[in-house]
């Protein structure tokens, strides 16, 4: 009966850490309008500000469309991202190159 209790109580656990590290649609969101803003004004050089302007927009515009019980979610995404932390990864010129270049791709 122990080990069965263990048992539950340590599947319980790492159902929790599991998820704990899911990353919402809205997190994305607010993390790809931070990621911009920040690539914009730290990284890109002046033959890309015009592509990063323009993920910019359609990604605030993006985040603008969340409903309100998301956007405060993706809000704190944003300002991370706008920090320089992209969803735990630091933001440097390869990364802002990366996610330029898919969000491109999406929009």
């Amino acid at each position: 009966m122990k080990k069965m209790m263990t048992l539950i109580v340590a599947s319980a656990w790492l159902f929790v850490i599991g998820n704990a590290y899911a990353v919402s649609d809205a997190a994305k969101v607010g993390a790809n309008a931070g990621a911009m803003i920040y690539c914009y004004d730290n990284v890109a050089q002046s033959s890309q500000q015009s592509k990063y302007k323009l993920l910019k927009l359609h990604t605030y515009d993006e985040y603008k469309k969340l409903p309100d019980n998301e956007r405060a979610t993706a809000l704190l995404m944003k300002k991370a991202a706008e920090d320089g932390d992209y969803l735990g990864d630091r933001l440097d010129k390869v990364r802002c190159d990366k996610l330029r270049k898919m969000l491109y791709l999406k929009y």
